[in-house]
């Protein structure tokens, strides 16, 4: 039966909205679930998924139209028809590794002497960078494998894990019952077994009270164990605001968990640096948290990073300038991009850090950039107070004191549950204007 795919409503007042990108072509058969494409308004991007199995018939609304009515079909689906058998499912998703990954140039497996694996190509989405990485690691180590709720038939809310069960079957993409405190304790026993699970949650806002106590025993084992009792334990999962959630589950907790001594926190803002810290995490002895973001999930990487050290308490400048550092971490980093652009306009180079780990935190990166710069401005989704923007100034101010042309500023989100009213989300979390007009305010300073 044909069934017509329509341009949904991302929110009560939205009237039309942009065809970013089609994730499928015409005559390409997609099981229920399967990512259709992605749709984008001014403040978010939606991923439409296929209800049923069935063909793409037809693609009506190409990629790129602006300004698409909320209920215009854009597509249709044949819906009922089976994937043929010569289909592979590996084949149609068209992902290099997810296939077995050949040997190196010294003829060695891939489980011998690997580093981070290698950046992702040009055009590869945050989701697929991570999804990358997971299966490198899944070929390369048999030990790995991952564990979730929804990991498997329905490969996970993110799309992450899309393909990963056609290729490793049940045994390495384990799906579990809705239970928190078993998932996350099966998951804590299975690694101090020996084996390196890693769990995908649904949101860390949601999931970070029933979780604390296991990321603890885990960080606590390995530390005061010297790392002799083995804890490789990767979770991983979205963080932070999108619109129209509140509550917790729009609570970024990367402060919360820096909190926690032994445990490393990787936060990630592009798709280069999302495959390589997931894999530096997964590789790593010891708990690692990851936080994603789901307004990242569907970004692109525009091109090809330079090569970069993912290792624990490594940061990266991603932006040079000479006038102001802005130090920033997930998708606060690309807050920060946008406003150097509009900073640039007025004659203010910045320069960006990425810090890419928010534990270990790396303020020597950043005290050497205000060394250059002599000015500071820190960019978090999360509270201020007592925030990774807090601890970077309290180390600059006692480091770097001489070099500050000026005090400080921190920018960050609102000190409140997150508001469900639209135009109150608005102003609960940092936008490129609030940055912007901070570091003019720092610069006329002096």
């Amino acid at each position: 039966m044909r069934q017509q795919i329509l341009m949904p409503p991302m929110t009560p007042t939205m009237t039309d909205g942009r065809i970013a990108r089609w994730h499928v072509s015409e005559g390409q058969h997609v099981a229920a679930g399967d990512v259709l494409v992605e749709i984008a308004t001014s403040t978010a991007t939606l991923e439409l998924e296929a209800s049923s199995e069935g063909r793409v018939e037809r693609i009506l609304v190409p990629a790129g139209t602006e300004g698409v009515k909320v209920n215009t079909p854009i597509a249709i689906v044949f819906a009922g028809v089976s994937r043929p058998l010569e289909d592979a499912p590996s084949a149609a998703l068209g992902f290099a590794s997810l296939g077995a990954l050949p040997p190196d140039e010294a003829g060695r497996s891939p489980a011998q002497g690997r580093d981070h694996g290698l950046a992702p190509a040009r055009g590869t989405t945050y989701r697929e960078a991570l999804r990358d990485a997971l299966a490198e690691e899944m070929h390369a180590d048999d030990s790995v494998f991952l564990i979730g709720t929804d990991v498997a038939q329905n490969r996970g809310a993110p799309k992450v894990a899309q393909g990963l069960l056609d290729t490793f079957g049940e045994k390495r993409v384990v799906k579990v019952a809705a239970l928190e405190d078993a998932l996350f304790g099966v998951a804590l026993g299975a690694a101090m077994a020996g084996l390196k699970p890693v769990v995908e949650i649904a949101h860390w806002g949601r999931a970070l009270e029933v979780l604390t106590p296991y990321l603890a025993t885990a960080a606590e084992a390995f530390y005061l164990s010297g790392g002799a009792q083995a804890v490789p334990l990767v979770i991983r999962g979205p963080n932070g605001y999108v619109p129209g959630m509140a509550g917790q589950d729009a609570r970024c907790v990367a402060a919360d968990l820096a909190r926690i001594p032994g445990l490393k926190v990787a936060h990630p803002a592009t798709a280069a640096s999302a495959k390589a810290l997931l894999r530096a995490a997964i590789q790593h002895p010891g708990p690692v948290a990851v936080l994603e973001h789901e307004l990242l999930y569907a970004i692109p990487d525009a091109t090809v990073d330079d090569p970069f050290d993912p290792a624990p308490g490594k940061a990266r400048i991603v932006r040079s300038g000479t006038d102001v550092t802005i130090a920033a971490a997930g998708r606060a980093v690309l807050t920060a991009l946008e406003a150097a652009n509009e900073l640039s306009l007025d004659g203010i180079e910045a320069e960006i850090v990425d810090l890419m780990w928010v534990r270990p935190l790396d303020r020597e990166t950043v005290s050497a950039s205000v060394s250059r710069t002599g000015r500071l401005v820190t960019v978090e989704d999360g509270a201020g107070e007592g925030g990774i923007g807090a601890e970077l100034i309290a180390h600059v101010a006692a480091n770097q004191f001489r070099a500050l042309r000026s005090p400080p500023r921190r920018i960050a989100g609102a000190s409140v549950p997150m508001p469900y009213a639209a135009e109150l989300q608005a102003v609960a979390v940092p936008r490129a204007q609030d940055v912007a007009h901070a570091v003019k305010g720092l610069v006329h300073q002096g």
